[in-house]
């Protein structure tokens, strides 16, 4: 059973019966990343007609195009989105692994780099409230302001930085977890769902 169409990392018919937990918690994650990528696309593809197919736009907060869209939603979908795409990506790499955890963690690192990032130090919890040693005062402070912006033709997490000064010290909010819902959900398509590309697009 191939778990993975660009890596070919699958598992065994013999295995089949004996993860059907593991291969189910794919099948409801899979429904769910899929419900997740159709509203923020839907609300995308509205703000991309109220914009016009000329416009280069970077929007961040209220604006007049933004009216009526519930930021706050969206904001949400990407938590939501985050853990459970990082949730499916190491059941894959657990699954083809057999049950290798430290493998399993590498390969999500690998696939999802920015979002796992993100979901370790936003979506998952707050780097704010559980910091760790490699967080600095901007990344802490960054952790818990509004997350979403709209640029071009998506919306994105993390697109700010932020500079602070405390005393004589200085830091400068990380610049490697900026990615977007939609562009990430197509992205995974021909790794994990070639056969239904036009279901998962929809």
């Amino acid at each position: 059973m191939i778990l993975d169409h660009i890596d070919k990392l699958g598992l065994p018919d013999e295995k089949v019966k004996t993860q059907f937990n593991g291969l189910r918690s794919l099948d409801y994650l899979a429904a769910g990343l899929k419900f997740l990528y159709e509203q923020v696309h839907r609300l995308e593809t509205e703000i991309i007609g109220r914009l016009g197919n000329s416009k280069r736009v970077f929007i961040f907060g209220n604006a007049p195009e933004m009216q009526g869209i519930n930021q706050d939603l969206v904001a949400c979908a990407f938590h939501w989105y985050a853990v459970m795409v990082c949730n499916y990506v190491k059941i894959v790499g657990w699954l083809a692994n057999n049950g290798d955890s430290s493998k399993a963690r590498e390969y999500l690192k690998r696939v999802l780099p920015r979002v796992y990032l993100w979901r370790n130090k936003v979506a998952a919890h707050f780097a704010m409230i559980d910091p760790k040693k490699d967080d600095n005062p901007a990344d802490l402070a960054k952790s818990i302001m509004f997350p979403i912006s709209f640029d071009n033709d998506t919306f994105y997490a993390d697109s700010l930085r932020i500079r602070m000064s405390t005393g004589s010290k200085k830091s400068t909010s990380r610049k490697d977890m900026r990615w977007s819902l939609t562009h990430t959900h197509r992205n995974l398509i021909p790794r994990y769902w070639p056969a239904n590309t036009s279901k998962q697009q929809s």
